[in-house]
Protein backbone atom coordinates (compact mmCIF):
# COMPACT_ATOMS: atom_id res chain seq x y z
CA UNK A 1 0.00 0.00 0.00
CA UNK A 2 1.59 3.63 -1.33
CA UNK A 3 2.56 5.87 2.07
CA UNK A 4 -0.34 8.60 0.76
CA UNK A 5 -2.89 6.13 1.47
CA UNK A 6 -1.57 5.02 4.89
CA UNK A 7 -1.52 8.59 6.07
CA UNK A 8 -5.49 8.77 5.26
CA UNK A 9 -8.31 7.36 5.89
CA UNK A 10 -9.57 4.80 3.12
CA UNK A 11 -13.07 6.19 3.85
CA UNK A 12 -12.67 9.41 3.10
CA UNK A 13 -11.65 8.52 -0.32
CA UNK A 14 -14.54 6.72 -0.41
CA UNK A 15 -16.68 9.43 0.39
CA UNK A 16 -14.85 11.70 -1.99
CA UNK A 17 -15.95 9.66 -4.78
CA UNK A 18 -19.36 8.90 -3.60
CA UNK A 19 -19.86 13.32 -4.10
CA UNK A 20 -18.22 13.01 -7.54
CA UNK A 21 -20.36 10.11 -8.46
CA UNK A 22 -23.55 11.12 -10.83
CA UNK A 23 -26.72 10.32 -8.22
CA UNK A 24 -28.99 7.77 -10.25
CA UNK A 25 -32.87 8.58 -10.79
CA UNK A 26 -34.52 8.42 -7.27
CA UNK A 27 -37.16 6.26 -9.00
CA UNK A 28 -35.14 3.18 -9.39
CA UNK A 29 -33.35 3.15 -5.96
CA UNK A 30 -36.86 3.58 -3.91
CA UNK A 31 -36.26 1.22 -0.54
CA UNK A 32 -34.28 1.97 2.52
CA UNK A 33 -32.24 -0.29 4.16
CA UNK A 34 -35.17 -0.89 6.78
CA UNK A 35 -37.37 -1.70 4.10
CA UNK A 36 -34.55 -4.31 2.81
CA UNK A 37 -34.23 -5.59 6.05
CA UNK A 38 -37.67 -6.17 6.73
CA UNK A 39 -37.73 -8.01 3.18
CA UNK A 40 -35.04 -10.23 3.49
CA UNK A 41 -35.13 -10.91 8.16
CA UNK A 42 -31.88 -9.94 8.45
CA UNK A 43 -30.60 -7.24 10.32
CA UNK A 44 -29.27 -3.55 9.20
CA UNK A 45 -25.73 -3.59 9.69
CA UNK A 46 -25.56 -7.35 7.67
CA UNK A 47 -27.88 -5.62 4.91
CA UNK A 48 -25.08 -2.88 4.23
CA UNK A 49 -22.42 -5.34 4.43
CA UNK A 50 -23.59 -7.96 2.16
CA UNK A 51 -26.21 -6.08 -0.33
CA UNK A 52 -25.08 -3.70 -3.02
CA UNK A 53 -26.75 -0.46 -2.70
CA UNK A 54 -27.09 2.74 -4.95
CA UNK A 55 -26.52 6.19 -4.09
CA UNK A 56 -28.98 8.90 -5.27
CA UNK A 57 -30.11 12.05 -4.44
CA UNK A 58 -31.97 11.19 -1.10
CA UNK A 59 -28.78 9.30 0.30
CA UNK A 60 -28.45 5.33 -0.23
CA UNK A 61 -31.32 3.72 -1.41
CA UNK A 62 -31.72 -0.09 -2.89
CA UNK A 63 -33.29 -1.17 -5.92
CA UNK A 64 -35.87 -3.50 -7.20
CA UNK A 65 -33.28 -5.86 -8.40
CA UNK A 66 -31.02 -5.62 -4.97
CA UNK A 67 -34.24 -6.16 -2.77
CA UNK A 68 -34.51 -9.35 -4.55
CA UNK A 69 -30.96 -9.96 -4.10
CA UNK A 70 -31.19 -9.54 -0.47
CA UNK A 71 -34.23 -11.83 0.00
CA UNK A 72 -32.64 -14.29 -2.20
CA UNK A 73 -29.46 -14.82 0.36
CA UNK A 74 -31.44 -13.82 3.46
CA UNK A 75 -32.01 -17.51 4.30
CA UNK A 76 -28.23 -18.92 3.42
CA UNK A 77 -27.16 -15.88 5.67
CA UNK A 78 -29.54 -16.53 8.52
CA UNK A 79 -27.91 -20.34 8.22
CA UNK A 80 -25.13 -19.63 8.50
CA UNK A 81 -24.41 -20.52 5.26
CA UNK A 82 -23.73 -17.77 2.91
CA UNK A 83 -20.53 -17.66 1.10
CA UNK A 84 -20.12 -14.19 -0.62
CA UNK A 85 -18.92 -14.11 -3.99
CA UNK A 86 -15.16 -14.10 -4.78
CA UNK A 87 -13.75 -10.45 -6.20
CA UNK A 88 -11.18 -10.47 -9.22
Amino acid sequence: MPDEQLAAPLCLESFRRRKVAAPINSEHAQFTIADVAAACGLPQPVVAQLVPRTWTEAGWMYTADQLQFAVQIGPDVRAGEYVAPQQD
